[in-house]
C-alpha cells in the first residue's frame, strides 16, 4: 500500500445532503471517515480527492444524512425478554378472545403447570376497553400460572392459579407503592398495579443467559434497522448487561450503549446495586465507548397512561387517584444522596407534576448538602412537566429524557388520564428550549415500539395514532427534533464530545435516510426509513 493510501479515508459518502447538527446546523454535501470517526467534511470535490484505492465510496445520490440516533431511554433487556412472550400488543390485537386466544395457543404447547408470560397488553386498545379478568384467563389456562405484564409494564394481568402459588387471596394487603384491584365483593380480579405485580413476578423462573443473549441479538438487530446507534439502558440488570457485553465480545458491534443501573431498595443493607457500585468505586462513566455505567436508575412514581403517575388532582384512569410513589419520598432521598456522593449520577422516572417534584427535592438536598458542579442527574419521562418544575429542572441543571414518543402510541390514554388543562404540560418541548433545558427523547421501547422517525412526527406534530392533537403549543421543528434525539442525547450521557453530531474528530455514527427528514411534509416524517446505517464507520445495516 502506498503512504497516500495509508492516510487516505476507508470510506466516503459523496453527492449528498449531510445534516451535522453542529452548533451552526449547517449541511454540507460529504463525509469522509477514517478510523472508525469523522475525518473531514466538504464537498464532494473536495472529499474524493482525499480517496486513495482502498476508499470504499457511497455515492448518495441527493440522500440526508444524519448522525445515528441516540435514544435517552429504552429497555433492551426487557425487550429481549418479550421476544420469549406471548405478544399482546393491539394491533394486532383487537379484543378480549384475541388476547384468550393467544393464551390459550401457548397452553396448548406448554406442560400444566408451566408459566405462561404474557406482554405488551393495552386495555384502552381492546374493542372493549377494559382489563382481561382472572376468570377469563381460568377458562382457557385452568392448570398454568399466567402473568401478562401491560405494555407500559405499570400493571399486571394474572389468572387464579398465579395468585395461589403467590399466596394472594381477599386478605392480602396492598404492598407500599401497590395496589390490587379487587371486584365489589373484595375478590382480587387479576389486575396488579405498580409494586403488587412483584407479589406474583418473584414466584416466575428467571429467563437464562442464554435464551436472553440469542433473544438480544434480534434487540441490536432491530435498532441498527431503525437507525438507532446508541440508546441509554434505562433497566440494566445482570442478565441483560452480561447478554449484551457478551454479543461484543463476539464481535456484535452494531449499538453503544449507556446504562441506567437498576436499584432495589428491599434488599439488606449492603446488598443493592448502589453499595456494590460505591464500594467498588464504580463511578457514572466506568466503561467503554460501547458499553459503560451512566447513571443509578430509581422508580419514583407510576405510569401516566395506567393513571398511576404522582399528581397533585386527581387523574381520570386506572386508579384514579393521586398516584403510587414506588420508592418513598424517605428512601429515595437516601438513595439520591448516596449516589450523588460516590460519584453516581441518579437517573429517577418521575412521569406526574408531584412525582418529578419529589425527585427534584432529592437531587436539590444532595446537591446542597454536598456541591458538585455538573453532575447532569436526569429526570426520566418528565411527562407532567409544568412551569413550577421546568424552573426547577432549569435551576439545579437536571437533564430530563423526556418521552414525547408516548405520544403517539399513548398519547390519548395521557391525553384522558391528565386532563385538557395539564395536557398542555405533557413534554414541553417548546419551553424546554425556550428556556435553554437540553432534553433527549424517547418512547420507552418497548413500552412504546416505534421508530425514531415516528417518535420524530410525533415531537413536530404533537399527534396521536388516532390523529388527536395534544398540548400543540409546545411542538417543535424538525430540526429542534432531530437535535432532540442526537446532539441534546449525547449530552444526557456527556458524551457530546464524542457523539451526537458529525463532526471532525467524533465517532462516526451515521444514518442514511430514504427521502429528506427536512423537506417532506410533516404527515410523512413517520414513514421515513433507515436505507443504511453506520456505527464506528462501519455499515451494521442496508436495504441495498
Amino acid at each position: 500500500m502506498v503512504m497516500g493510501d495509508v492516510l487516505a479515508p476507508e470510506l466516503v459518502l459523496v453527492r449528498g445532503k449531510v445534516v451535522t447538527v453542529d452548533a451552526q446546523d449547517s449541511i454540507v454535501e460529504a463525509v469522509a471517515v477514517k478510523d472508525g470517526k469523522i475525518l473531514t467534511l466538504g464537498s464532494s470535490d473536495e472529499v474524493l480527492s482525499l480517496a486513495g484505492e482502498g476508499t470504499e465510496v457511497v455515492e448518495l445520490r441527493g440522500r440526508t444524512v444524519l448522525p445515528g440516533i441516540i435514544d435517552s431511554h429504552t429497555h433492551p433487556s426487557n425487550l429481549a425478554a418479550r421476544y420469549l412472550e406471548v405478544d399482546c400488543r393491539a394491533p394486532p390485537i383487537r379484543n378480549v378472545k384475541d388476547v384468550l386466544d393467544k393464551i390459550a395457543e401457548k397452553v396448548a404447547s406448554s406442560k400444566p403447570g408451566t408459566w405462561i408470560r404474557g406482554a405488551n397488553f393495552n386495555d384502552s386498545k381492546l374493542a372493549e376497553r377494559r382489563h382481561v379478568t382472572r376468570w377469563e384467563l381460568d377458562s382457557v389456562a385452568p392448570d398454568n400460572p399466567v402473568f401478562i405484564i401491560s405494555d407500559t409494564g405499570h400493571q399486571s394481568i394474572v389468572n387464579s392459579r398465579a395468585l395461589e402459588i403467590a399466596g394472594v387471596d381477599a386478605d392480602t394487603v396492598d404492598p407500599s407503592g401497590g395496589k390490587i384491584d379487587r371486584d365489589e365483593s373484595g375478590e382480587a380480579t387479576g389486575l396488579l398495579y405498580e409494586t403488587a405485580s412483584g407479589l406474583v413476578r418473584k414466584h416466575i423462573p428467571p429467563y437464562s443467559l442464554e435464551e436472553i443473549r440469542e433473544s438480544y441479538r434480534r434487540v441490536v438487530d432491530l435498532c441498527a434497522e431503525w437507525g438507532v446507534t446508541s440508546t441509554h439502558d434505562a433497566s440494566g440488570n445482570m442478565l441483560g448487561i452480561r447478554a449484551f457485553k457478551q454479543l461484543l465480545d463476539e464481535g456484535v458491534k452494531k449499538l453503544r450503549m449507556s446504562l441506567m443501573v437498576s436499584v432495589r431498595d428491599d434488599l439488606p443493607e449492603g446488598q443493592n446495586m448502589l453499595d456494590s457500585m460505591a464500594r467498588l468505586g464504580v463511578e457514572s462513566g466506568f466503561g467503554d465507548d460501547w458499553l459503560k455505567v451512566m447513571s443509578l436508575k430509581i422508580m419514583g412514581d407510576g405510569s401516566g397512561a395506567g393513571g398511576t403517575a404522582g399528581v397533585y388532582t386527581p387523574q381520570h384512569r386506572g386508579t384514579k387517584g393521586l398516584g403510587l410513589m414506588t420508592t418513598s419520598h424517605e428512601d429515595m432521598e437516601k438513595l439520591v444522596i448516596k449516589a450523588h456522593d460516590a460519584g453516581i449520577r441518579v437517573s429517577i422516572h418521575s412521569i406526574g407534576d408531584r412525582g418529578i417534584d419529589i425527585a427534584l427535592d432529592c437531587i436539590e438536598k444532595a446537591q446542597r448538602l454536598n456541591p458538585i458542579p455538573d453532575m447532569r442527574h436526569r429526570i426520566e419521562h418528565n411527562s407532567c412537566c409544568t412551569p413550577k418544575q421546568l424552573e426547577r429542572i432549569k435551576e439545579l441543571g437536571v437533564t430530563p429524557s423526556s418521552s414525547i414518543g408516548y405520544m403517539y402510541g399513548i398519547g390519548d390514554m395521557y391525553a384522558e388520564n391528565f386532563g385538557p388543562e395539564r395536557s398542555r404540560w405533557l413534554h414541553p418541548h417548546r419551553t424546554m428550549k425556550e428556556m435553554g433545558i437540553i432534553a433527549g427523547g424517547n418512547n420507552d421501547c418497548p413500552v412504546t415500539f416505534y421508530s425514531p422517525w415516528v417518535q420524530i412526527y410525533a415531537a413536530v406534530t404533537r399527534k396521536t395514532s388516532t390523529g388527536q392533537v395534544v398540548g400543540p403549543e409546545e411542538a417543535i421543528s424538525v430540526m429542534d427534533a432531530i437535535r432532540v434525539y442526537t446532539w441534546n442525547g449525547a449530552y444526557l450521557s456527556k458524551d457530546e464530545d464524542k457523539l451526537g453530531s458529525i463532526e471532525p474528530g467524533k465517532f462516526a455514527d451515521m444514518v442514511i435516510l430514504d427521502r429528506d427528514i427536512l423537506t417532506v411534509p410533516h404527515g410523512e416524517i413517520k414513514d421515513i426509513s433507515a436505507v443504511t446505517t453506520i456505527v464506528d464507520g462501519r455499515v451494521v445495516f442496508s436495504r441495498e
